[in-house]
């Protein structure tokens, strides 16, 4: 499965935890983390770059990463126990995907176009 590019900076509460959620839940590496305990971090898989950033505020964010083969990341999402909150479907404005919901209430879709 390949990502393509996504770099939004999500507001967390927690950014250990955030970062922990991202390379456990979703199979990302850590680029960097900065201070101690973090208040910001940058994670990574394949081209698909997610920052996390210490907030005391959160409002949840809509991120869609497209993928080249959604049905493997969503089972293999699934196995490492991401929050998915709307199932993989094929959507009529041409996109087949799901939801995954971070600690943080934001919602990461990820799709691959229809055929």
């Amino acid at each position: 499965m390949v990502m393509r590019v996504a770099i939004p900076v999500l507001p967390c509460r927690d950014v250990q935890a955030a970062r922990s959620y991202f390379t456990d839940a979703l199979g990302f590496d850590t680029i960097f983390t900065w201070e101690t305990p973090p208040s910001y971090a940058a994670v990574i898989r394949d081209t698909a770059e997610f920052h996390l950033s210490a907030e005391s505020s959160v409002g949840p964010a809509r991120v869609t990463v497209v993928v080249d083969d959604v049905d493997s990341c969503h089972d293999e999402l699934r196995a490492r126990g991401a929050d998915i909150v709307e199932p993989l479907a094929d959507r009529p404005y041409g996109m087949r995907d799901f939801n995954v919901r971070t600690p943080d209430g934001h919602l990461l879709i990820f799709s691959q176009p229809l055929t």
